[in-house]
């Protein structure tokens, strides 16, 4: 099997890979910056896809100018699909900021919409996953992860800033190798329909400021045994990954 990945360095990406690695029959073809441009629908972009049984699309632009992270989403994702054929399967992952008025939830909302028609009009294979927050080891701190944040600044001794009108905010989390598990599941699916469309969230719902508590207490923690709980393993175990 044929599997092709753009943004192939990024934070959920190493962890698709990682989960494949391992599977006999699979190659790997990656598409990133700078090398690549998703930007630029080249002779290189009409390689990187031809003849790929998988392509799972995570490469995103979130921070920047306005015409930036736009054409990171919408523009990109024009630029790949203008090249696939069936029987070629594309799997994108979107964000539940696409139910947000934010610039970025709004580039992500309209290039669901895009690969939805695209999908139906061509009977192409498009599974779309509409991902909550994302939390693990390998999240950059101070982007758009307060799990990674706070775990940063826990263990390296940083003073925790806690803005007044977030801290009671709550948040629902989900961690990146289950969301890993989840997408490598979907490249082995077919479907009764071409399109797909999944919110993958979980039930971990906390507060901003129950966070901040909760990973200070794995500063402290002599026996990471005694942690009985999922949801605070996988906190302790991205913890830990900062040390």
């Amino acid at each position: 099997m044929k599997i092709g990945i753009t943004g192939s360095q990024g934070f959920i990406s190493k962890h698709i890979i990682d989960l494949l690695k391992n599977k006999n029959g699979i190659s790997f073809s990656f598409f990133d910056l700078p090398k690549n441009n998703l930007l630029k629908p080249d002779e290189k972009l009409k390689k990187f896809v031809r003849n790929k049984d998988v392509i799972i699309h995570t490469a995103a632009i979130n921070r920047g100018l306005d015409i930036e992270i736009i054409a990171g989403s919408i523009v990109a994702s024009y630029n790949l699909i203008s090249f696939i054929k069936k029987p070629t399967k594309l799997i994108f992952l979107s964000s539940t900021q696409a139910e947000t008025e934010t610039l970025y939830g709004q580039s992500k909302k309209l290039t669901e919409i895009m690969l939805k028609n695209f999908s139906n009009y061509y009977k192409i294979p498009v599974s779309i996953f509409r991902l909550t927050n994302v939390f693990g080891e390998g999240c950059r701190p101070f982007y758009n992860s307060a799990v990674a944040t706070f775990c940063y600044q826990i263990a390296n001794n940083k003073k925790i800033s806690l803005y007044s009108h977030s801290k009671n905010k709550e948040i629902n989390l989900i961690y990146v190798k289950d969301v890993a598990k989840i997408i490598v599941k979907e490249i082995f699916v077919k479907h009764k329909k071409p399109f797909y469309f999944k919110k993958v969230s979980s039930k971990n719902q906390i507060k901003i400021e129950e966070l901040a508590k909760l990973i200070k207490i794995f500063k402290n923690l002599k026996d990471s045994k005694k942690i009985k709980n999922k949801f605070e393993k996988d906190l302790y175990n991205t913890y830990f990954s900062y040390l």
